[in-house]
């Protein structure tokens, strides 16, 4: 008897039809998730969460069944199978670790002791829509459940059945999101500025499209469609389009327009123009005479003021004709120092005298040097807030703020590397709504530099850099190369997430900013200084919802 007992325990077991409960979980998308080895105690097979009516809702599913089995995956939503709903989600390395005030630890050698897990580890990152079929390669796959606002048919609790079925075991969970009656703004009516700068020669590269054929601006619409839906509302401008030739600088209107146009199709309202100035060939800091930059010659010296005239009179006339001017931002030259500031507000001043409606935005190094010629004050986060009184009064006299982050800061800092806390590309909504900032800045949309699902740290390009200067992982990029078009990542969403919740707290800072003010505080109250449990976070956002 105790022998047949044996057996049918055994049997039941190689079939996985014991322990089920401890196979699947349901993760909050903003909880990393690794490959090799999870905190399954904070989960189980049941979620929720409180969205508005227009948002889609997300959950991570985490199984673990033998690796190699073959298995389907499975959505009802109130009953009715849901299709096109999942994505796999794909693991990243971080092979070091962000320093403790910028790059990587091997930096300074300092240990850095706010990042998630040390390094070298991988991390889920990469969101690759797939079909209902699934293979397990890891000890825990995971997945993403995507349910699209359209297939709510009513406010409210709801409920979201998931059945992950093998040839002989099968595994459930239960979503139950709830959908209130509150909408966030369509991507043109935002109050959040937010720009990733995008190179265009690696999508080209990556998905062997020419430029301006029609295949390019196939590829160039799926790029935008996945931006905006990211929430992000600004782009870049490809240079190429204004070149300098035999003495004359020309604009390429077509091309330009029809570049625009792809994005204003989907939303964006505002579009970036190339730097018109630079520091020369050699990226000389020290040289206080900004040069131009198609033409190399020096402002003042060499009479680049006659260059500068003809260029943005090209652009005034191309922005004016097509109803633009008010959506056009210029850029001068990239982080102009103390030591370039004279020379870059003699030029914002040529530059408002020919084009007046124009806005000159810049990441800026330097802040009371540039007084009166910035529109656009992007600073890096721990220069906004250890010198937020400068920034106020800017504000004073009609002009904006926005943040930027890069490969700084690190430590204690929101950033958006990949060994920190989803939770920090969430609070740069909340923390623009604490501060009332306009939006937000990176470098890094797709400017990976080695294959971005190999290798996330690599080597700082920057003139002199030396052996141990390193840009922090994923700080290239936030976006990743698919085979068919681009891939979101869990990064990229998160910061979605943090600006539709800038939307929602927006919207009740109209009626109630003393509520408003009283909320945040209890889950952010500066860029250092923040919460990162996710429950505080949940809790939060559903009485900002039920507020509204």
């Amino acid at each position: 008897m105790k022998h047949l007992l044996n057996l049918f325990l055994l049997l039941v077991l190689s079939n996985g039809i014991l322990a089920q409960s401890n196979q699947l979980w349901l993760v909050d998308p903003l909880e990393p998730i690794y490959p090799d080895k999870n905190n399954l105690s904070a989960y189980s097979a049941k979620w929720s969460a409180d969205y508005p009516e227009n948002i889609e809702t997300d959950v991570h599913v985490v199984v673990r069944v033998p690796k190699g089995a073959q298995f389907t995956l499975n959505a009802t939503l109130d009953g009715k199978l849901l299709r096109n709903c999942w994505s796999k989600l794909i693991h990243v390395p971080v092979e070091q670790n962000t320093g403790l005030d910028s790059r990587t630890e091997q930096y300074k050698g300092n240990i850095n002791p706010y990042v998630i897990r040390r390094a070298p580890f991988r991390i889920y990152e990469v969101i690759e829509p797939m079909d209902s079929e699934a293979i397990s390669s890891e000890e825990y796959a995971a997945f993403r459940l995507t349910v699209p606002p359209e297939e709510f048919s009513s406010l409210g609790k709801h409920k979201i059945s998931i059945e992950v079925k093998g040839a002989d075991w099968e595994l459930s969970g239960v979503f139950m999101p709830k959908i209130h009656d509150v909408k966030v703004p369509d991507l043109k009516d935002g109050h959040f500025f937010y720009t990733n700068w995008f190179k265009l020669t690696n999508m080209e590269d990556k998905h062997h499209v020419e430029r301006w054929t029609a295949g390019w601006f196939d590829m160039l619409r799926k790029y935008a469609n996945l931006l905006a839906n990211g929430r992000q509302n600004s782009i870049t401008i490809p240079g190429e389009l204004i070149t300098y030739n035999n003495g004359k600088f020309e604009l390429d209107e077509d091309r330009m327009l029809r570049f625009i146009d792809v994005f204003r199709a989907v939303g964006f309202t505002h579009f970036e123009s190339p730097h018109l100035m630079n520091r020369g060939d050699n990226d000389d800091w020290g040289d206080p005479e900004l040069k131009v930059a198609l033409t190399k010659r020096r402002y003042y010296t060499e009479n680049g003021k006659d260059d500068v005239e003809q260029l943005i009179t090209l652009i005034r006339d191309f922005a004016v004709k097509n109803n633009l001017a008010n959506n056009w931002m210029q850029h001068i030259s990239d982080e102009p120092t103390a030591t370039q500031a004279a020379c870059y507000v003699d030029i914002a001043k040529q530059l408002k005298s020919i084009f007046p409606e124009i806005k000159i935005m810049e990441a800026t190094n330097d802040r009371e040097g540039l007084v009166g010629a910035v529109d656009y004050w992007c600073p890096l986060i721990n220069d906004f807030q250890e010198n937020e009184a400068f920034f106020r009064g800017r504000e004073k006299h009609g002009e904006k703020v926005l943040v930027y982050t890069c490969l700084i800061p690190g430590g204690p800092w929101l950033n958006r590397t990949l060994d920190m806390e989803r939770i920090r590309q969430v609070y740069f909504g909340w923390g623009a709504a604490h501060y009332n900032t306009y939006g937000f800045l990176h470098w890094g949309l797709n400017y990976y530099a080695a294959d971005p699902f190999m290798q996330s740290v690599v080597h700082h390009p920057a003139p002199g850099a030396g052996a141990n200067n390193f840009l922090p992982a994923g700080d290239t990029h936030i976006i990743y190369p698919g085979t068919n078009g681009p891939l979101s990542s869990i990064r990229f969403e998160a910061h979605r997430i943090g600006i539709e919740d800038y939307e929602l707290l927006y919207q009740l800072k109209q009626t109630n900013p003393k509520l408003v003010e009283k909320q945040i505080g209890k889950i952010f109250r500066s860029y250092t200084d923040y919460d990162t449990s996710l429950s505080s976070y949940r809790k939060v956002k559903k009485k900002v919802l039920k507020a509204l």
